[in-house]
């Protein structure tokens, strides 16, 4: 992530590394209070490092997490060897939008800086709803649209900049498509499009910046930040859906 903006550490489509201990624990954290992550069944999208994958797994009883890069892949492999998840993790090689689970398999699917960067977010989307169980959850942190700095750099041509290089780029959309290469949602924008794919929301929050790399004080700051009507600005948001039950 450039620019040291972001919710707490670099994402892209499958993220090479999942973010400090702090940024881990700050979308954990979010979408544990949305609703409480325990159950039999989870499935962590795009899960890079499996960072996310691990806080989660003591909750349930068998997780599955699918990437596409085979470093990360073997990261995480490497992360739970050796410990009491190795038996109850599973790590798949897989796009979201194919996903190779049978229809209403989790109590829980999660995805964590991921769906700003997919190519076929629908096609993903399409398949979440349909490994979900029903009255199951889908778990989501991604960009806001109304904070004034492009989380991810900007592109000024082939090149990427910091974000303080285009302040207020993601409130001018088609300025935004143009120079970013992930995108962007308002709070609005992503309840209809998890709407449009079935997907009831329970909760959405917004995250302000981790500041992990600024002077002591400014965390404590921005997490205050969040109490107040100045959380609509925040970097990003977290996010919970329910698939409705029969």
């Amino acid at each position: 992530m450039s620019g040291g903006f972001g919710t707490g550490g670099a994402s892209h489509g499958s993220r090479g590394g999942s973010g400090s201990d702090r940024g881990v624990a700050k979308r954990v954290g979010a979408v544990t209070r949305q609703l409480p992550v325990r159950g039999d069944r989870l499935l962590d999208v795009c899960c890079g490092d499996g960072s996310h994958t691990v806080a989660l797994a003591p909750g349930y009883v068998r997780v599955d997490a699918i990437d596409t890069d085979p470093a990360l892949l073997d990261a995480i492999n490497g992360r739970i060897a050796g410990t009491e998840l190795e038996d109850r993790i599973g790590v798949h090689k897989m796009t979201p939008d194919s996903l190779a689970f049978d229809t209403n398999t989790f109590d829980r699917v999660t995805a964590f800086d991921v769906v700003e960067h997919l190519d076929d977010l629908d096609g993903a989307l399409a398949e979440i709803h349909r490994v979900l169980r029903p009255g199951g959850a889908f778990s989501l942190t991604t960009s806001n649209r109304w904070f004034p700095f492009e989380t991810h750099g900007v592109l000024w041509g082939v090149r990427r900049r910091p974000a303080v290089t285009a302040p207020f780029l993601p409130w001018v959309r088609p300025l935004h498509t143009r120079m970013s290469d992930t995108r962007s949602f308002s709070s609005q924008e992503l309840g209809r499009l998890l709407r449009g794919h079935g997907l009831r929301v329970r909760a959405i929050d917004y995250l302000m910046p981790s500041l992990d790399r600024r002077p002591p004080a400014l965390p404590s700051v921005s997490g205050a930040l969040e109490g107040t009507p100045l959380r609509v600005f925040g970097a990003g948001m977290a996010v919970t859906a329910v698939k409705p039950g029969l």
